[in-house]
């Protein structure tokens, strides 16, 4: 038999045919021109954050130490459950499906032809490290070389156990999303014990989101942690060829929809594959609908959801949690108001999916009988539940730490505030498409999308409405005096979009 003829072709030599090939690379000043626009745009922007950033939090507060280190180490433990998560949903090692299509399927050695992925990965952990780093150095007055290498070796150890979990995993996006969750609830522990009072540096030892702020007490850390993370690359080169075709379509499918949503400026392409992506493969269990007919039913199907998805309600517990950290910051109370409304807007999506669905697909309604408000009616009542009970815990925290106001009342201000935020969060899920036919912003940097600025505020605004009386007292510690307010606000803003919804 002989051996097929491509056996013999290189991946340099695929690569150099494929460059010759393609528009896009057929002149270098072309490339030179986007590689010097998206540095140019990444430290431009990258400075502009980092300055705010530090204007804001390096101002003088009335919180101890302790709870300083513990704001920055439970925002580490967020910032690096946040690099699992998205591990956990690029891949972390992916490439394009026409790649795994035509190149993957021939004799070409795999491991070159992943080479480039590899180093874009820790290429995304310097930067996650970096970024830690930085509000290490803004909250700290530790030396900035010590602390930023080991922010860098910390992600770089990060990208690095998730590439070794993808190898050596069949379902590398289940393992690393618990893991992910796991480290928000931790996130939220260490933020609950520092408001507390308690010492929790000992976390700090225990993986990278507490490194930098071990370096601060002992420098030797960052010497071994950036010894350690220079044999990541070397790692991550040796699992390449371990990685099955299987996880890398998993992976390339959700690259594929990631660069659809940079690619169409619409994020709303990312949460439908994200939901899509959350039920394939799963096993569902013999739960049987409650006996509700008409609209009901679809308060029974949002019940039976969210009784399937005890991850997505512990983490709308977590966040409850980061109005907490912003107290222990040298922040205004105007930024304290809007974490916590920001916070509740995203805790509040757990319990709005299938009123998103609903708006991209009709079939529901027409199957049951009922107009797209009617079912829509029935869609009201779990949000409004979730939304009562986590704006209620949510104020009860910032409560504890306000110097007016007794809890009890700040309890009942979130209960009134509940409806409010539901109706913000059903206007969010009920948002259309982003319109590209809407005159775009013309500044002295250039043309800003305007319909993409309207999709992201589409939603925030009727919160922001909603609960103004409750963002109030936040920010003058008077609860008392908004509770009247807040129940007509409240009430008004949920009728509002009922109204609108059963109009059409």
């Amino acid at each position: 038999m002989t051996a097929p003829a491509n056996v013999g072709i290189g991946v340099g030599r695929v690569r150099r045919w494929i460059r010759r090939r393609q528009r896009a690379a057929a002149q270098g000043s072309d490339r030179f021109e986007t590689v010097y626009t998206l540095v140019l745009l990444v430290a431009m922007v990258g400075y502009a954050v980092w300055a705010q950033l530090q204007s804001i939090l390096s101002g003088q507060t009335a919180a101890s130490a302790g709870t300083r280190e513990g704001v920055v180490l439970a925002a580490g433990l967020g910032w690096t459950a946040a690099l699992l998560a998205a591990a956990a949903a690029l891949g972390p090692v992916s490439t394009s499906a026409p790649a795994l299509q035509w190149l993957f399927t021939t004799p070409l050695d795999r491991r070159a032809l992943l080479a480039p992925a590899g180093a874009q990965v820790v290429g995304i952990g310097l930067l996650a490290g970096l970024t830690q780093g930085l509000l290490t150095l803004t909250l700290s007055t530790a030396g900035a070389g010590a602390v930023l290498l080991a922010a860098l070796a910390g992600g770089v150890l990060s990208v690095g156990a998730a590439v070794g979990v993808q190898a050596a995993s069949r379902r590398p996006a289940r393992v690393l999303s618990r893991w992910a969750t796991v480290l928000v609830l931790a996130a939220a522990a260490v933020a609950v014990g520092s408001a507390a009072g308690l010492p929790m540096g000992a976390v700090a030892y225990t993986g990278p989101w507490g490194w930098p702020l071990v370096t601060a007490k002992h420098g030797w850390v960052a010497a071994l942690v950036g010894a350690a993370a220079l044999g990541v690359p070397i790692f991550i080169w040796y699992r390449l060829r371990a990685l099955t075709l299987a996880n890398l379509t998993d992976a390339a499918q959700s690259s594929g929809a990631a660069t659809a949503v940079f690619v169409t400026l619409d994020p709303g392409l990312a949460s439908r594959a994200a939901e899509d992506r959350r039920w394939r493969g799963r096993r569902l269990g013999p739960d049987r609908l409650p006996r509700l007919a008409g609209r009901f039913a679809a308060t029974g199907q949002d019940a039976l959801l969210l009784a399937r998805s005890p991850v997505r309600l512990l983490l709308a517990a977590a966040l409850a949690t980061v109005p907490v950290l912003a107290t222990g910051l040298p922040v205004s109370r105007w930024v304290i108001a809007g974490v916590w409304l920001l916070s509740g807007v995203a805790a509040a999506a757990s319990s709005t999916a299938n009123a998103r669905r609903d708006r991209d697909d009709r079939a529901l309604a027409r199957l049951l009988g009922l107009t797209d408000g009617q079912l829509f009616t029935g869609r009201v009542a779990v949000p409004v539940v979730v939304c009562t009970v986590w704006c209620t815990v949510a104020l009860l925290a910032v409560g504890a730490q306000a110097t007016s106001g007794g809890l009890g009342t700040w309890a009942l201000l979130g209960a009134c505030a509940g409806p409010g935020l539901a109706a913000g969060a059903l206007r969010s899920a009920r948002r259309q498409q982003v319109r590209h036919d809407i005159a775009p912003i013309v500044s002295p940097t250039g043309t800003l999308p305007t319909g993409l600025f309207m999709w992201l505020f589409s939603g925030i605004d009727l919160a922001v409405l909603g609960l103004w009386p409750a963002l109030f007292a936040i920010v003058s510690q008077h609860p008392q005096a908004a509770l009247a307010n807040q129940v007509l606000f409240s009430a008004g803003t949920l009728t509002a979009i009922i109204v609108t919804a059963r109009r059409g």
